[in-house]
Parts: structure tokens; sequence; C-alpha cells
């Protein structure tokens, strides 16, 4: 997708050394990159390097690049220079090749740039092949290297996004200015730790210790950003009446009925004992359930309460939702339940294996399919792992060590919740070695789907840890999320990026008429494999920080070991019947991201009403990935995606008015909403807000 977002930000053209033509085979040195919605830019391949060190004999270097020049065109480009990415020429390289340049007959040999390149071949690119697959085979160990950093780098992209969604509705609603020098900042510091040595995990660790303390910083700032912006627009709804109150803002542009936990003030009291309910704007009873809180000072008779409910909350908007003794409490009939082995509600029967604590079925119970294969799922598997730190040279773990070498096992399985009427839940224990992993599995009211929390202590090194889970299909095929889209990729093994989910999918092995799959959804990793019908989830590596080959192991007296002692993480595993795109995969990868943000606030008078929506888009087919106010401060920018790679067509209702939206398959759309006349004006721009050509 990323000659889209290049031509989106004007950039039309793109030059790369990576991957080799070891890693990846491409029919000319210089060809067409188009993305799947048919963008297209130049790119070009470099021969060789980017920099070639403080050498002065450049004439091989120069005569391969010449000899891989596509006959129709007249120039090529080989780069040099000293300097670990691109450097700079020494004064001692440029006369040595000078001299050559003086003296060929049939060669022209220039200083120049990129641009000047790609202006010189404009007329002569029309026959040049055209390349419409990824660029991504190089060093595949760096989607999965430091775990933590991903993680936050994943806290801090999407604590953005939904900060610049409620920074404009109080803007809009509470008549409070953006505040763009703070929001501009921590989108600066997030694109800087971009950079790919940071970002790959692969730099020292005093380098990443402080990319992490940096990105905790941005999400932080973007998270009082979201608080303040939140409160001043809750500030103006009337919160009267008894108790407390909490306004629950969301994100997205449609109607949104997601299970939130939250932990209501109750002045230390129980919220049984006290006869506490929870109501929704209009006053009726809300269906709630108690879970264990977060604290350890809590008892049963003195302590703090927190509650699971399903809120319905409108498209992108709020509503109050009020917690107070003596509301009454709805009735709650229990949904789901669990046993020692196993987890049911109405759609979903799931059975663990005591021993080893991994799924072994997971059973549709309208349909009756059995939508777990013969590997199970939720198995922890340990390979060996001496690649560096980059794993450079391998395209799957496997090629990196002597493969699977042990599991998590010993299981302890606990029930946690036996029943109730929004969720019920396992806490699995295993061990390997000398490492553990708790997990909490939930299953929820009216859900498809597993919530699985994770808690790993890991120790141990020159190992990668991945996480398990075999499709019952024997024609498998998968689909990766990237960003704007999703990518099918061969189900071979190989090592692979992903965004929020991957899903492999294909006819059931019980019943061949039948579709069934599963998506993995993830909260911050990015690293997978799916061999056949088995999808393997990347959890994480320990090589030494910045360990790069031929550096030899034990040459040091001390080394910094990746990934080692607790962390934290969440997946939602995401069965289905039927094609991936019609089971909400997509949208609910989001809100495991981005979620709702609660608001708590006193009771106060206030001229604005108790629910309000500021945009809805009516179609499935339409994904908001930003709003936020336009750079120049006139007006607000939204910008719209192809959700499932099929196109579609709906409206964006915004305060009253409706504008068509449309989108081609894998399309991005940037709208531009300005006020002029009482009206909003709607007109499509790049993705730099300037006006399409």
């Amino acid at each position: 997708t990323l000659p889209q977002i290049l031509q989106g930000c004007g950039c039309r053209a793109y030059v790369f050394m990576r991957p080799g033509p070891h890693e990846k085979d491409l029919p000319s040195q210089a060809f067409w990159w188009q993305g799947p919605d048919g963008s297209r830019v130049l790119a070009f391949r470099i021969t060789g390097s980017y920099g070639t060190g403080e050498r002065t004999d450049l004439a091989e270097h120069i005569g391969k690049a010449v000899q891989a020049k596509p006959p129709e065109l007249d120039d090529t480009m080989a780069f040099f220079g000293v300097g670990n990415h691109g450097g700079g020429p020494t004064r001692r390289q440029i006369e040595a090749i000078r001299t050559p340049a003086a003296g060929s007959e049939d060669l022209d040999i220039r200083f120049s740039t990129p641009q000047a390149y790609f202006d010189a071949i404009a007329q002569q690119v029309g026959s040049l092949p055209v390349v419409a697959d990824e660029l991504q085979m190089h060093a595949v160990g760096c989607y999965s290297a430091v775990s933590e950093l991903k993680r936050v780098h994943r806290q801090a992209e999407c604590a953005l996004l939904v900060a610049e969604r409620i920074v404009s509705l109080a803007k809009l609603w509470a008549d409070r200015p953006a505040p763009k020098a703070a929001l501009d900042g921590a989108w600066f510091s997030l694109c800087f730790h971009q950079f790919h040595d940071i970002l790959g995990g692969c730099s020292i660790k005093d380098g990443l210790d402080d990319a992490i303390a940096a990105l905790k910083r941005v999400t932080l700032t973007a998270q009082e950003l979201t608080i303040d912006a939140g409160r001043a627009i809750a500030q103006r709804v009337d919160t009267r009446g008894p108790g407390g109150a909490v306004v629950l803002f969301n994100p997205f542009p449609y109607r949104s009925q997601q299970f939130v936990e939250y932990e209501p003030w109750t002045g230390w009291q129980p919220w049984q004992a006290g006869g506490w309910g929870l109501a929704d704007d209009q006053g009726q009873p809300v269906a709630v359930q108690l879970v264990e809180t977060r604290d350890a000072a809590t008892s049963s008779g003195h302590g703090l309460t927190r509650i699971v409910f399903r809120a319905d909350l409108p498209p992108l908007g709020y509503r109050l939702y009020r917690f107070a003794p003596g509301v009454p409490q709805a009735d709650t009939p229990v949904a789901v339940r669990a046993t020692p082995t196993s987890l049911e509600n109405e759609y979903l029967t799931v059975r663990l294996d005591p021993a080893s604590g991994a799924i072994v079925s997971c059973v549709e119970r309208a349909s009756g399919l059995e939508l777990v294969g013969e590997g199970g799922w939720n198995v922890a598997q340990v390979l060996e792992d001496t690649s560096d730190t980059w794993s450079h040279g391998i395209r799957r773990f496997e090629e990196a060590g002597a493969g699977i070498i042990g599991e998590f096992g010993a299981a302890k399985i606990t029930v946690a919740e036996a029943e109730g009427p929004m969720q019920a839940s396992l806490l699995v224990e295993r061990t390997y070695e000398s490492s553990t992993w708790l997990q909490q599995i939930i299953l929820r009211a009216g859900e498809r789907e597993l919530l699985v929390r994770n808690w790993l202590c890991w120790q141990g090194r020159w190992r990668v840890v991945k996480l398990a889970f075999d499709a019952p299909t024997d024609a498998p095929a998968s689909a990766h999320d990237v960003p704007f889209g999703w990518l099918a990729r061969p189900c071979d093994g190989a090592e692979v990026p992903t965004q929020m989910w991957v899903d492999v999918s294909g006819p059931a092995r019980s019943d061949p008429a039948q579709t069934v799959g599963l998506a993995v959804l993830d909260d911050g990793k990015y690293g997978c494999d799916v061999n056949g019908g088995r999808l393997r989830l990347t959890i994480l590596r320990c090589p030494p920080y910045a360990y790069h080959i031929p550096h030899a192991p034990g040459s040091k007296l001390r080394y910094d070991w990746i990934d080692q002692g607790p962390q934290e993480f969440t997946l939602v595993l995401r069965p289905h019947v039927g094609d991936w795109r019609e089971a909400g995969i997509v949208r609910r990868a989001r809100e495991l991201n981005l979620g709702v943000t609660p608001i708590t606030m006193h009771a106060h008078t206030g001229e604005r009403p108790t629910v309000d929506s500021l945009a809805e888009l009516t179609s499935a087919e339409l994904e908001l990935t930003a709003l936020k106010p336009a750079e120049d401060g006139d007006g607000y920018v939204l910008r719209v995606a192809d959700r499932h790679g099929r196109g579609g067509a709906g409206e964006l209702r915004w305060l009253g008015q409706c504008v068509p939206v449309s989108v081609e398959p894998f399309q991005v759309v940037t709208l531009r909403l300005r006020l002029r006349d009482g009206r909003w004006r709607a007109e499509r721009c790049t993705m730099l807000e300037t006006p399409l050509e």
C-alpha cells in the first residue's frame, strides 16, 4: 500500500537498496511499483550498496550499476560515499571518479541527484515493468525484537489518533482551541522513533531504553490531551443526579456496543452491600458484573469496585452513564459459564487440555463446526534462535537453529469466574524451564471471540517464543493487516510483518462447503508466520542487543539480553464460519487498540445533552483512519479508507449534513471540511491537506 501513500504525499519516485537481489527477484533495476489501488511510483533499486566506505577505486562499482541498467533507459545511478546510512563523498573519491569520467568515450559520468535521474528518464519509462507486490523481505527479526518497544509504539500511535478525534470534538462542542503545538511535538517524537534502527529494536540497550521512555511520554501526552478535551466537553454536559457520572467517548464513526471495564468511586463502599447500580442517560438500569480490581488492598467489606458492562455509544460521540446507591439493578441472568476445562456462551463451546493448557476445541454451536485444527490453539512454542538481532539471512526461524525445542506446559488452570451475565474466565499458568506465562482467557456474553490477557515472565537466551493456532482446513489462505489495507501472503512458513490482525481461513476439513477460519488480533505484536493452516504469532526474541554477525559470541565479557523479565499484552481470538471480511475482524482490531475513553464527572448543570454524535459513516466498507483539526486551523481533515478491499459508497453524516463518500478497492480518500456561509463544505485533498490537482 506504500505507493498510494507516497503518491498522496506528493512523492513520485522511490529509491531503495533492500530487499537485495538475494532476497527478492525483481524484473528490472528501475520499474513501476504499484499499490493494490492502482497507484504507481517509479522505483529504483541501488546496485551494490548506498555506501562504499573510503574506497577510491570505484570503477567496478560503477560498472555493475551500468550493467544493471534497463536497455530502454539511457541513464542509471551509482551511489557512493562514506558512512553507515549513505554518508558523503570524500575529496579523494571525487577526484578518483573524475579521472575515468574524463577519459571515457562511451560513458558520461555525472555528479547529480536522484531527482535529476528521474527527470532524465521521464520520457523513457512507459515500457518499464510493473511490480504489484510488497518489497518487504529483509531482516525479519526486527518485527519482534524488543517487545516493550513494539507495544509502546502501538500505544503511542493509537493514543495520538484518539487524541486528535477527541480534541476535534472539544473544539466543536466546547470551543476549546486545538493544542496544535503539543500534538505536533508528540507526532514528531513518534515519527522520529520509527527510524529503522530504533523501531527495529536493533540498537544498543541504552538507546532503546531511551526510545521506550520517549514513546511512553508520547502516550502520556496524548492521553492528557484526550482527558483535557473530554473534560472540557463533559463539563458542559448536564450531569445532575445522585452518585457519580462517567461520560464515555466513542472514537469510531459507527454505533459501538463494546464491553467497558470501569472502577466507579463508591466511597470505599462495596457495590452490592451499598445497593449501587448503573443507569444510562435515560435512567434505565444497565446490567453489570463485578470483576476483580487491579489493587491488592480490596477486601470483601472495604475497598474499590470494578465492573464490566456493555456500553451502547453513538457514532463518534459520547453517552452519559450514572452510578449511585439505590439505582435499580438490571435483571442479570447467567449467560456465560466456565469449568476447569471449558468455557461456553450462546455461540461457542470451548474446551482446554488440562495438561498443556492449550485450546483443543472450539465448536460453533449453531453449525456444530469444529474451528480448532489438530494442532490446537494457544500452543506456546519455544524455538532455538541463534540468528543475530536483525536475523539476517533467514526467512523463517526454523532456519535459525534446531527449530521447536520445547513448549510451555505443566498447566495449572483455575476458574476465575465460574459464571456471569457478562463473562466467565479461566486463569491458565504454564511454565518452560524458569519462565512462567499466566493467561486470563475470557468469554463474554453475545461474543464470538476469546479475549486473552497475557502476563509472561521470560528468562532465556537464544530463543524465540511463538503462540501457535491451527485452523482445520487443507486449503488455507492468509490475510494480513497492512497500513490502509490488507495483503494475502503464501502460507509457506515465512516470517512476515503484520499490524493489528492476521487471519487464516479455508474450506472446513469436516465440511468443505463451509469456510472456517481464525483471526488473531493483537495490541503490540508485529511478527508472525503461517505454514499451511498453522498460524503462529511471534511473542518475543532474546538475542543480545545489537548483536551483528560476524561478531563471535563470547568475545565480550558481558551482554545485554533482549526481552528478559515480565511483559504484558492482550490478544483476541476471533474464529469465524464464512469469509473473514464478514466477521468484523478489522473493526474489532481497531476497537482493541483505540478503545473507549471514560471521563468521570461530578454532578453539575450543563447546556449539552447527555448523549450526542458528531459524525457517522453509513457503510461498513468505509473505515475512518484519521479525524483531526486542519494544519492551517481552517476546518477538519478526515481520512477514509476502504476497509475490506472491495470498495464501497455511503454517506458521511456530519453535524446534521450528509456528504456522499465513495472509495475504490484499497483506496484512501482524504476530505477537508470547512464551515462556509453556515454550512459545512467537503472537498477532496491530498494527504498533505492541499487541494487535489
